[in-house]
């Protein structure tokens, strides 16, 4: 009876094993390809400043255009311009949520350039005005 028990206890620990080593590998390659599809920092980066200032032209309706007209006149498609497909840009996000610490890096670098544009701009109001 007690070789019954050894045997079964290895077969479950045997077992065990395997389930864990064959999870593990399935981590590693499904996080390879899931690598492939995330937009680099710098490129992620680009694309989060560009939907900001595509957002923040439409909501302030800076061309003036009737509610009916907005999504013709305001069709900003940072995506499109930088040739990132919607998956690679969900990926991304996905891959973000999991690593906050890096998100808020790169979104540290956005508020810094959305910054400089601001300043930028004021600058040059002001050198308009005093004119």
């Amino acid at each position: 009876m007690a070789l019954f028990y050894y045997k079964l206890k290895s077969s479950i620990i045997i077992s065990f094993c395997c389930i864990v080593f064959y999870q593990c590998s399935q981590n590693n390659l499904e996080s390879e390809d899931t690598q492939d599809n995330i937009l680099n920092k710098e490129l992620f980066s680009k694309v989060l400043v560009e939907l900001a200032l595509a957002e923040s032209a439409a909501n302030l309706n800076i061309k003036g255009v009737s509610v009916q007209k907005i999504d013709s006149v305001y069709a900003f498609d940072p995506l499109y311009e930088n040739k990132v497909r919607k998956s690679q840009y969900d990926s991304t996000l996905i891959y973000y949520t999991h690593h906050p610490k890096e998100y808020k890096i790169i979104y540290e670098n956005v508020l810094v350039v959305l910054s400089k544009l601001e300043a930028k701009h004021s600058l040059v109001k002001t050198n308009a005005i005093k004119k």
